[in-house]
């Protein structure tokens, strides 16, 4: 059994309601951690229980907050589900803290916790592996994509052929997130009943040469370079303006800063703060902003701030003006 079918098998348990107090997931890939986290809250929900949500940067959490997350009680004694992103962060205080809990974790509470990636001889990731049921998030291989395609579409009762399997990864490459999204635009597009054909997927999903400013913010948030570097040339060269991109860059670099507010964090009125109002996408944009310390975003703000000012007095191009812009964002 692949890792993939082990993750898939997981899933298949929360949302049976068979829930676990601590998982623990590791892996790069947006999607499919996000598709845990969901299902366990989703599972929650439908199993009637009323709890609380917290979601934490572990280099934000000193052992004082950690012992209150983990072993607090809330107002109402209700129950609890926390992340706790990139656990690797949490000082050896809060790591202490973190042990004592995983030697006697509370059942009725789900704790989730979760890294980038695993250092198996480290024995702080050792101790969590022990007690936590372990799910790896990273993307899968490029020759797992088809039939993961596959199984997504027979999950919306449908079937889809190899030449529109391959015609969907040329178009969007092997992105989960931006795969599934797709694959669902079809199939709202199609009538029932109706297999998923090359022609289909070219209709639907189309293509263009030029990228877009989302591409571009998100390559940001993920501390692509290389990626964002290339796009943003891309959308210059057919005409977006200066000035848009820097402000574009520059509502997306404060709603990071807004999500390193733990006043904010765990408020009511987060998306309305923020401007995000789809759950999954706000989750995203938390799961960036971890990427991120306080310092790099400031720094970032006062890059577009001299970006702002090459473009009002014309001292550089508008590609070179970015090229350093990035640079100042992504170093």
């Amino acid at each position: 059994m692949s890792w993939l079918s082990d993750y898939e098998h997981e899933i298949a348990t929360i949302r049976s309601g068979k829930l676990k107090p601590v998982y623990f997931l590791y892996g790069n890939d947006y999607y499919l951690r996000d598709t845990a986290v969901q299902s366990i809250r989703k599972s929650m929900g439908e199993k009637g229980i009323s709890y609380d949500y917290s979601y934490f940067n572990a280099a934000e959490l000193d052992a004082n907050e950690l012992q209150n997350v983990l072993f607090g009680t809330s107002l109402f004694q209700s129950t609890r589900c926390s992340v706790i992103n990139n656990v690797k962060g949490l000082l050896p205080s809060a790591r202490k803290i973190m042990n004592n809990y995983l030697k006697q974790a509370e059942a009725s509470n789900v704790l989730i916790l979760t890294a980038e990636e695993i250092d198996g001889r480290n024995a702080f990731y050792k101790r969590i592996q022990a007690t936590a049921t372990v799910m790896m998030t990273n993307s899968p291989f490029e020759s797992e994509i088809p039939g993961w395609i596959r199984q997504y579409t027979a999950k919306l009762n449908r079937v889809i052929d190899l030449n529109a399997i391959n015609e969907l990864i040329r178009y969007v490459g092997s992105d989960m997130g931006k795969l599934s999204n797709e694959i669902d635009k079809v199939h709202i597009y199609l009538p029932e009943d109706h297999a998923i054909t090359r022609d289909d997927i070219r209709k639907v999903s189309g293509y263009s040469k030029t990228h877009s400013i989302d591409q571009m913010l998100e390559a940001i948030g993920q501390r692509n370079k290389s990626s964002a570097v290339a796009i943003c040339k891309n959308l210059i060269e057919n005409g977006m303006s200066d000035v848009y991109l820097i402000i574009a860059m520059y509502q997306y670099i404060w709603k990071l800063i807004l999500l390193k507010d733990q006043r904010l964090i765990n408020s009511p009125d987060l998306s309305k703060q923020v401007r995000v109002y789809r759950p999954k996408q706000l989750e995203q944009l938390k799961f960036t902003a971890s990427r991120f310390t306080l310092t790099q975003l400031r720094k970032a703000v006062n890059v577009l701030v001299e970006a702002d000012r090459r473009v009002k007095t014309s001292s550089c191009d508008s590609i070179s003006n970015f090229m350093i812009t990035l640079e100042g964002i992504l170093a």
